[in-house]
Formats: structure tokens, C-alpha cells, sequence
């Protein structure tokens, strides 16, 4: 190679000597630039060295520039939205890349050194950003403490907390290779639908399929993990909590994602035993053996031919003992009753089944409180509305009072137990609304429409001659209305309920609207009807 390139500059300087040989002025000019050509050569080699040791220095300081400049700086680029954001070691935030640009560059001109290379920098620089997206980012402890800690107010312990945000890591990252179902509370899926919609404004992609609150025939139980909260979720506090520390639950969770694989090795790697043996529930038995232990734990044979469940009862001691586990119901209630009647002896009676010769501890409060009801509730329907009963409503706490002094020898029941049976019995012509309200019943009791009536009478009665009263409030209304019913139980001797001040202003609103004024006021006109 070297020995060509010899022979070609020889060969190039006998052309132009052969070329001009005739020419006295150029064969002079040449001998003049070869005669120069040794120190134009040192020269143009010294221009050369220092021009590669120039570049060598900016590029070892653009590299550390880079290092230094990303690592005070940790902006993350998320390509789906294109949205920059920031991290400030406590918490992630959206910036917009004109800030970017404005801190680079005036970085860049601070530090002097790479001048020369501004613009290069910086678009080298916002090239290696948009290569970090927010999977790559490390959470600081302030970080991931502070998810944990928010988490733990939704989840029983640590560990749940930790175990749920690695779920939603794999779900983010698609990692659900298995297929699994996480079976959750209505209210939990409520707030991870919550966590989906800041996912998908970030990913383009959504979590919900691996999600489910309802067991469908389709499902393996095998595949399903059952997660557990806290029995009292504000979901109102917690969507507010997830529009501020969103972005770092989603990084937190990729984080914890990475850092153990996936849920189930965290699950098996920290979890303790009992809460393994809780989340794996459906994993560790079958559908057969549950229902054998349902059968050893709530069913006692007899040989009493007079004792028998039917069918009703049964279906109800099954779903009480679900919520005894704290498990979600997994089979549909006629496979259910398929495989009862291969365990237990029965009859028909009607198309009905009635299981005989087995009892249940659970029998004697649900035959109370059927009782109770069968004595003392009416439903209300389309067909016996009436205008005096049409606002009746009751709370499960008025319920459960009216229930117990109807019956003080069973301590047993509670507000739960009341909600599932009166769901399980008496669906869908009465509803139970947000676990509080038990609406389309009138109790023969106590009606609450009546004890408001009677106590305006009796204010009206006792207020009519006051002409000095020109409004009264609501409050002042209701304080009185309590009095009168205290006063009322002293005098009678007489078990009585004192309505809410909530369905008491509900009364005035429906009943004496002619009335109100500055909207929580009635005026004294009434007093004069």
C-alpha cells in the first residue's frame, strides 16, 4: 500500500515535469513549492494534530458534560404523548421541552467549554433524553415511601402494598405472561381504573383486562389472585391523592416491577405465609374441596327428620360463609346446587329443593330476621305507592335498632349481615344503596313520615301565638323536633327512633317547599295555616 502511493506522487511530479519541462517559470515555480512543500507539510500535520486533540477534548468533555448535565437534570421522555418530564427526587412532573432547551443552553454557555459545540450538544443531549422513558427511571426511598405509605391506607399491610404496585408494574410493563386475574372490590377496581386512565394518557395501553371483580365459567380458578383491602376506602380522597403522586405510582411500579421480576416472585420471596396462602386462595384448592369444608364447617347432619334448608337458606349460609373467608363467590349458583345434591340428601317440593336431616348455626338468625321482616315490612311497589308512604326510607342502623328490640336475644347479627340478606332474600324489589339505604319499604314499626308530621303539628300548636317569629332554620327545627321525642319516650314509656337530620330536611324539602326561604329556612306563615 505504502509503496503505491510512493510510486503515484513520483509518478504525479514526473507528469508535471515532463508537462512543463519547455516552461522555465513553472519548472522554477515547482522547484520553489517543493523546496517549501517540507515545512507547508510540518505545518498543515501540526494544524492537523491540534484539530484531532481539539475534538478529543470536547468530546471527552461533551461526554462528561452529558453525565453530569443528565444526572442533575433527570428529565424522562415518554414517546406515546410526547411529554418530557422531571424528577426531582421526590416526585415526577411534567415539563415542557421549551424549559429543557432553556436550562440546557444556559448551561452550556455558563460552563464556556462548549461553546463551539452548543448546538450540537444540545441536540445530542435531547436525543439521549428521548431514549429515557419513565420505565428506565430509578425512585428515590422519599419516593417509593411515600407510595407505600399511601397505599397502605387501601391495603392491610406493607406487603399487600408492595405486592399490588409490582402487580401494576407487570400489567404497565406487560409482563402478565401466565394470564393471571386479580380478583378485586368493586371499590378497588374503581380506583384501578383511576390508575388506568393516567397509564393509558402515558402508554397508549391499558391494565383493566387483568382485572376482575365478577367470576365468569370461562376463567380457571387456578389463574385468580385474590387481592383484599381495607373494609373503608374514600374514594373521592384517593382519586385526589392519585391526580397529584400519579406519575410516581407509575414509576414506583415499574421500578418494584423490575427490581423483583415479577408479582409472584415478590409474593414468594416476601410475603408471609398467611398472606400467600390468602392471595393463592383459589390456587391452592379446588372447587371441590371448598365446597366440602363449606359443608364440614356450616352444615351439621341430623337425625331429626324435622330439620331440613331449603334451597333459599342454603344458597344464603353458602354466600355468608364466602364473606366469613373473605373470598369472592366462584361458581354459579345452579352448578352450585348441582353439586350439593351429590353430597347432601334432599327432596323436591314444588321444582324446589329442600336439603333434609342438616342444620346450620347460621339458621337461627336468618329465621329471626326473616320473621322480623315478614311481620313488620311492607314493600312498596307500583301497586301500593301512596303519597304518604312514598318518602319512607330507612338507614341499616334504624333497621338493626328496630330489628334488635324486636328480638334483644341474638347479638350475632350486624349491619353486614343485614345488608347480605336483605340482598340475597328480597333483590331487586328492594335496594340497599350504597350499603347505608334501604329503599321501597315501609316498617310498620315506625314511620317516619308520621313522627314529623305529629311533631310539626305539635310545634305549630305550641308556636302559633308567637308573632315575633318571622323564619326558622332548619337546625333550630330539627333540635326541637328531638326534644319532643325525647320528651315523648319519657312520657310513654315507649321504645322510639329519632329520624336523621338528613331525612328530616329531606321531609321539609318535599313536604312544606311553600315554606322554605334562604333554602334552609321555614317561614313563619306556616305557623298561621
Amino acid at each position: 500500500m505504502e509503496e503505491t502511493k510512493a510510486k503515484n506522487i513520483t509518478h504525479m511530479l514526473n507528469e508535471l515535469y515532463h508537462k512543463y519541462k519547455d516552461n522555465q517559470y513553472i519548472i522554477q515555480r515547482l522547484e520553489t513549492h517543493l523546496s517549501n512543500l517540507p515545512n507547508t507539510l510540518e505545518h498543515e500535520n501540526k494544524k492537523y494534530y491540534e484539530r484531532i486533540s481539539r475534538i478529543n477534548e470536547l468530546t471527552i468533555e461533551q461526554d462528561n458534560f452529558y453525565k453530569v448535565f443528565l444526572s442533575k437534570h433527570q428529565y424522562y421522555y415518554m414517546p406515546y404523548n410526547s411529554i418530557y418530564y422531571v424528577y426531582d427526587g421526590k416526585t415526577y412532573t411534567i415539563i415542557k421541552d421549551d424549559d429543557i432547551h432553556y436550562q440546557l443552553l444556559t448551561t452550556i454557555t455558563d460552563e464556556q467549554k462548549l461553546i463551539q459545540w452548543k448546538h450540537k450538544t444540545k441536540q445530542n443531549i435531547i436525543k439521549k433524553i428521548k431514549e429515557r422513558t419513565l420505565y428506565k427511571s430509578t425512585p428515590e426511598t422519599y419516593t417509593i415511601q411515600n407510595i407505600l405509605g399511601f397505599l397502605q391506607t387501601i391495603f392491610q399491610t406493607k406487603t399487600e402494598a408492595k405486592y399490588f404496585v409490582t402487580i401494576i408494574g407487570d400489567c404497565i410493563l406487560k409482563k402478565n405472561n401466565d394470564n393471571l386475574l386479580y380478583f378485586v372490590s368493586s371499590n378497588l377496581k374503581k380506583i384501578i381504573t383511576f390508575i388506568d386512565s393516567i397509564v393509558y394518557a402515558t402508554t397508549g395501553n391499558s391494565i383493566m383486562s387483568n382485572f376482575i371483580s365478577k367470576y365468569h365459567e370461562s376463567h380457571k380458578l387456578t389463574s385468580y389472585r385474590l387481592i383484599k383491602t381495607n373494609d373503608l376506602l374514600s374514594l373521592d380522597i384517593t382519586k385526589n391523592i392519585l391526580n397529584n403522586i400519579g406519575i410516581d405510582l407509575f414509576c414506583v411500579a415499574t421500578h418494584y416491577s423490575d427490581r423483583y421480576n415479577n408479582a409472584e416472585n415478590y409474593l414468594n420471596a416476601k410475603a408471609d405465609s398467611y398472606i400467600t396462602n390468602r392471595i393463592l386462595y383459589f390456587a391452592q384448592n379446588t372447587l371441590q374441596s371448598i365446597i366440602d369444608e363449606f359443608i364440614n364447617q356450616c352444615i351439621d347432619i341430623t337425625m331429626d327428620s324435622e330439620t331440613d334448608i331449603n334451597w333459599k337458606n342454603m344458597h344464603y349460609i353458602w354466600k355468608l360463609y364466602l364473606s366469613t373467608l373473605n373470598i369472592p363467590n366462584m361458581i354459579y349458583s345452579q352448578q352450585l346446587l348441582d353439586i350439593l345434591i351429590t353430597k347432601i340428601s334432599h327432596k323436591k317440593d314444588s321444582n324446589n329443593v329442600i336439603f333434609t336431616n342438616v342444620t346450620s348455626k347460621y339458621l337461627p338468625n336468618v329465621s329471626s330476621f326473616l320473621s322480623f321482616w315478614e311481620k313488620y315490612i311492607i314493600v312498596v311497589n307500583d301497586q301500593n305507592i301512596t303519597e304518604q308512604n312514598i318518602d319512607d326510607e330507612y338507614e341499616i342502623d334504624e333497621l338493626m335498632s328496630l330489628y334488635k328490640n324486636y328480638d334483644k336475644k341474638l347479638s350475632q347479627i350486624n349491619d353486614a349481615s343485614i345488608i347480605k340478606m336483605i340482598c340475597h332474600y328480597f333483590s331487586p324489589q328492594v335496594e340497599v344503596i350504597d350499603n347505608k339505604y334501604v329503599t321501597n319499604i315501609k316498617c310498620i314499626l315506625w314511620s317516619k313520615n308520621e313522627d314529623v308530621t305529629d311533631f310539626l303539628q305539635d310545634f305549630k300548636h305550641n308556636k302559633k301565638s308567637n308573632i315575633e317569629m318571622d323564619i326558622i332554620s332548619f337546625d333550630d327545627l330539627y333540635q326541637s323536633y328531638k326534644n319532643y321525642i325525647n320528651a315523648k319516650i319519657l312520657i310513654e314509656q315507649k321504645y322510639n327512633l329519632i329520624v336523621s337530620k338528613q331525612y328530616f330536611e329531606k321531609y321539609l324539602t318535599n313536604y312544606m317547599s311553600d315554606f322554605i326561604k334562604f333554602d334552609k329556612f321555614i317561614s313563619s306563615e306556616w305557623l298561621h295555616i
